[in-house]
């Protein structure tokens, strides 16, 4: 019994998986306790009685951090956190004798779940509370400037988009609207409302901020309860599932 794996549970909503035709189709959005930090999991850790402080602990992590980036960024596999890091170079190399070329090929990070992991994940209960229901959802973006479906942003350009209950409505004080996420480090870019030129229930239209080469996540925050008389009591955020891109590159159209 002692070496038994604890046993962990998340929690998940169902929410109707508006990408495909069937009516019973749904995905499971997991519902999040809390966002965690380098800086909390350091004090969580020193409070559980540890001989190191929460600054020290911050302090070992950076240095691990450090240590990690030099070996990795010159050329070795490096175990660090979740996963397995390594870097990878993108985009076509045409001929035996092509070279790097920043204009057409850049450097990334590959990372790959740690086998201890992946057994771990196996051991997690998932328990569905319920069915999400009147979530904001986009179903297709379109890029005008490159005619691009869910894939390309030009900034300053158009946005086209589609989908169900994607109105932005809210009450005073209530925080509303497309948002940019940045897919490597989470910075958030709203769009300003002056900039939003189409706002229906399944159309929306807006001005792209001037955000800066990489790829982003859209998300949309509504009060919009499925008519002009009906304003919900919190606000619904929902995301697009697929990354969207500034700048080119080799991934293919709508790749996730």
């Amino acid at each position: 019994m002692a070496n038994e794996p604890k046993k962990r549970s998340i929690t998940g909503k169902l929410v109707a998986n508006v990408l495909t035709e069937r009516e019973d189709d749904f995905t499971c959005n997991v519902t999040y306790v809390a966002n965690r930090s380098i800086k909390d999991l350091c004090r969580i850790r020193a409070a559980k009685g540890s001989k190191y402080t929460a600054a020290e602990y911050e302090s070992m992590y950076n240095d691990l951090e450090e240590t990690a980036k030099e070996e990795m960024y010159s050329g070795s596999t490096v175990e660090f956190g979740f996963t397995n890091n390594s870097l990878g170079v993108d985009g076509p190399f045409i001929g035996p004798g092509a070279t790097f070329d920043p204009a057409k090929n850049k450097v990334s990070i590959r990372s790959t779940t740690r086998s201890v992991f992946r057994e771990d994940l196996k051991s997690i209960n998932v328990i569905i509370s319920g069915i999400e229901e009147n979530l904001p959802t986009i179903t297709t973006v379109t890029d005008v400037v490159t005619e691009k479906v869910n894939s390309q942003l030009t900034p300053l350009g158009n946005l086209n988009g589609e989908g169900k209950r994607v109105k932005v409505v809210g009450s005073e004080g209530s925080i509303v609207g497309f948002f940019f996420i940045n897919a490597e480090t989470e910075e958030e870019t709203a769009v300003p409302k002056t900039s939003i030129s189409r706002n229906d229930p399944s159309f929306f239209s807006f001005t792209i901020p001037q955000l800066a080469k990489g790829y982003y996540y859209l998300e949309i925050a509504t009060q919009y309860g499925g008519n002009s008389k009906t304003v919900l009591k919190e606000v619904r955020r929902n995301r697009f599932p697929y990354k969207l891109r500034v700048g080119e590159d080799e991934e293919r159209p709508g790749e996730l």
